[in-house]
């Protein structure tokens, strides 16, 4: 019963936002975008050449505590700042802070969501951050809302920021990963964002391949009628040992296989010829480009087997 009835009201609530809303936030006028994260983690293998071939970098991560308070690591500050000094040339690059992620990272979400003073906390620290700053914007990865209640929470949440965001021209876009449930959680979020940006590359049980999951995320995006125009797809930047699940950076998968290691027989990733032929597929399909997990884990920009250098004859 109590399920029906928050259903029920989540149901009057969205139609209320959509007929009494600020409306719904347009996608950005761009082409064909390629999208890099980059987590704190890699950043000292981070070239300023990568800014000739993306359109926007979102750097992670930081989080957020059940009080709204956002919560810097000890390089936020510093990393930030090199990557801003980096692109003073090239403005059409847009620069986003990733907020929250996988397990620790997104926490506090839940309890943060589900307080009006931590919802208004967080949406005015994360605008005066990105403000002091010089950022274009913010990525929200809560992963995951997986109850009714915690999904209700992240509208009200992604509202609130559509409309600080509105006022100060700010970016705001959503990570979300593929199953049914979260790509149909998709389609509630796509009013109050400009882009979602479709983590792919995250394992479901059953598929075995980077392919296959690229595969059954197509059909849930056509299921759903998600936005195309809002679409980013995401695409693995790394490889995954079939028999024990370990991860592995594409540079050392490929530094493997020139060293002639037999190490790589098990690991599933995507060569340049695939992460280039499914970027012909997306943008075919009109999705508004492609991302990436993550930059830190390619080979330099200038080497012939960097999967970005094979993104981008196709995105341009």
């Amino acid at each position: 019963m109590k399920s029906r009835l928050l259903t029920t009201t989540l149901f009057i609530y969205l139609c209320f936002f959509m007929k009494f809303g600020q409306g719904e936030i347009l996608p950005e006028t761009v082409g064909f975008k390629t999208v890099a994260y980059q987590k704190f983690n890699t950043i000292d293998t981070f070239q300023p050449e990568v800014y000739q071939h993306i359109d926007q970098l979102i750097y992670k991560l930081i989080r957020v505590n059940a009080l709204g308070e956002l919560e810097l690591l000890p390089s936020t500050i510093a990393d930030i700042r090199r990557l801003t000094d980096s692109k003073t040339s090239l403005k059409k690059v847009k620069l986003l802070i990733g907020v929250g992620g996988a397990k620790k990272n997104s926490q506090h979400f839940s309890a943060m969501a589900a307080s009006p003073t931590g919802r208004k906390n967080f949406v005015k620290q994360l605008t005066e951050f990105c403000s002091k700053y010089q950022l274009d914007g913010a990525d929200i990865d809560w992963e995951y809302p997986e109850t009714e209640q915690d999904k209700y929470n992240a509208l009200l949440l992604f509202k609130l920021l559509q409309q600080a965001f509105n006022q100060q021209e700010l970016i705001l876009t959503a990570a979300i990963t593929y199953t049914p449930e979260q790509v149909h959680f998709a389609k509630q979020v796509e009013p109050y964002v400009h882009q979602i940006n479709l983590m792919v590359y995250e394992p479901i049980k059953g598929l075995n391949t980077f392919q296959q999951q690229i595969d059954f995320a197509v059909t849930l995006i056509e299921k759903e009628a998600l936005n195309t125009k809002k679409l980013v797809f995401g695409l693995p930047f790394y490889g995954k040992n079939m028999m024990t699940g370990k991860t592995s950076a594409y540079s050392k998968i490929m530094k493997a296989i020139q060293l002639g290691s037999p190490d790589i027989t098990d690991i599933n990733y995507m060569s340049a010829d695939e992460i280039k032929a499914n970027t012909q597929m997306m943008k075919s399909k009109g999705y508004a480009g492609v991302m990436f997990w993550e930059l830190g884990f390619d080979t330099s920009i200038n080497s012939d087997n960097s999967l970005l250098r094979a993104i981008n004859p196709v995105a341009e």
